[in-house]
C-alpha cells in the first residue's frame, strides 16, 4: 500500500516537472519566434541607401548574426517564407568581427556582450542596422535592441548610432520604441 502511494507521488512530481520544463521550452521558442518576426518587421521599416545594393533585386537581403544565437531556429523559420525588399533573405552565421562584410542587418548576440565596442568600430558610420537583445547594448550604440518589459517584448532605438549610418527608420518605428539619444 505504501509503495502503491509513493509511486503514485513520484509520477505526479514526474507530471509537474515535466510540464514546467515543457511551459518554459515552449514559453522560450515563443520568445524566440517573436524577436525573429520583430527582425523581420524592422526591415520593412528601414531604408538603406542606395549604395548598398538595395535596388537590385540579384543582390540577396543579407542577415549576419554574430555569435552564439538562441533563435536561429525562429530566425530560419521566419526568414525561409519571407522576402525583403523583394529580394530573398540570406541568413549567415558568424563568430568574428572580420566576417561581418556588409549585410543589411547584423544581429549581435549575448554571447558577443564583451566585444561590443570591437564590433561597434566596425558597424558604426556604415548602413549596416545592428540588432540586439541585450541590456545595456542601444546604450553603446547598437541600433535598435530588444527587451523584455512586464512580459511585453519591447525595443529602443538609439538615434546618434542611426544617425551616423545612412539608414532611415521610418516615424512609425520611432513611435513606439524608447529612444537613446547618444551614446552612453
Amino acid at each position: 500500500m505504501k509503495k502503491g502511494i509513493i509511486n503514485i507521488i513520484k509520477l505526479m512530481l514526474l507530471t509537474i516537472v515535466l510540464f514546467a520544463v515543457h511551459s518554459i521550452t515552449f514559453s522560450q521558442s515563443r520568445e524566440n519566434l517573436l524577436k525573429a518576426a520583430y527582425i523581420e518587421k524592422f526591415s520593412q521599416f528601414v531604408e538603406w541607401p542606395g549604395t548598398t545594393g538595395i535596388d537590385d533585386p540579384s543582390i540577396p537581403f543579407t542577415i549576419a548574426v554574430l555569435g552564439k544565437n538562441e533563435y536561429e531556429n525562429a530566425l530560419e523559420k521566419i526568414f525561409s517564407k519571407v522576402r525583403i525588399k523583394n529580394k530573398n533573405v540570406h541568413i549567415r552565421y558568424i563568430s568574428s568581427t572580420s566576417e561581418i562584410e556588409n549585410p543589411q542587418i547584423l544581429i549581435v548576440s549575448r554571447s558577443e556582450k564583451n566585444r561590443i565596442d570591437e564590433i561597434l568600430k566596425y558597424t558604426t558610420g556604415k548602413p549596416i542596422l545592428t540588432i540586439g537583445d541585450t541590456k545595456g547594448y542601444a546604450g553603446k550604440g547598437i541600433m535598435i535592441n530588444l527587451f523584455i518589459d512586464k512580459n511585453y517584448l519591447r525595443y529602443e532605438i538609439n538615434k546618434a548610432t542611426v544617425n551616423k549610418s545612412g539608414l532611415k527608420i521610418s516615424s512609425l518605428l520611432l513611435t513606439s520604441a524608447k529612444l537613446i539619444d547618444s551614446d552612453e
